[in-house]
């Protein structure tokens, strides 16, 4: 009896299968490489926001109010004013708190605008260690200072003129040009 008669269908089927799965894979490849392609198309056409905002941009109206009741608009920026923006769901945030307040200790509440975004409730470590050296905010996700600050990474850390103009963004408290430069 022929052995390689009863071979010969498991070979077809093994070929067949190489063949399918290598057209399956060829169809997923160009699919990713369209996908790339369309994803590099819109790069190019709309620029993403950088994820802190650029020196040289004055920040649009907003309105809202601090912990002790500071009403926090354009105007508030009477002089060179420290930002910080912290999130409390942030770990870096965490991270850079005591380094932040320990930086900006020295130039009073009125000269340092601190901004948590998150649950009020969940703020509350970042607001204690804050109030002490800063006008403290709290805000949801989507607040008016965020957004002022056009939805900044986190943390983020910013030096504000009296024109309500960012002169810094910076991603570490240990480079604002604390207070030699205020």
């Amino acid at each position: 009896m022929n052995h390689e008669g009863r071979q010969v269908p498991y070979l077809v089927a093994g070929v067949v299968f190489v063949g399918a799965l290598s057209a399956f894979n060829l169809l997923l490849t160009l699919a990713v490489v369209r996908r790339l392609r369309e994803h590099a198309a819109l790069l190019e056409g709309e620029r993403a926001a950088p994820p802190f905002t650029p020196p040289g941009t004055p920040l649009p109206e907003f309105t809202a109010a601090a912990l002790d009741g500071t009403a926090l608009n354009r105007g508030f920026f009477t002089g060179p004013t420290v930002v910080g923006l912290f999130s409390t769901t942030c770990a870096s945030c965490r991270e850079h708190l005591p380094e932040f307040t320990e930086r900006v200790g020295g130039l009073g509440a009125g000269r340092v605008l601190a901004v948590v975004v998150g649950d009020r409730n969940d703020a509350e470590p970042f607001t204690t260690a804050l109030a002490p050296v800063a006008t403290v905010a709290v805000e949801p996700q989507d607040g008016p200072v965020a957004t002022a600050f056009g939805r900044p990474a986190f943390p983020g850390f910013y030096v504000v003129d009296e024109n309500a103009v960012v002169t810094a963004s910076l991603i570490r408290p240990a480079d604002l040009p604390v207070p030699a430069g205020l």
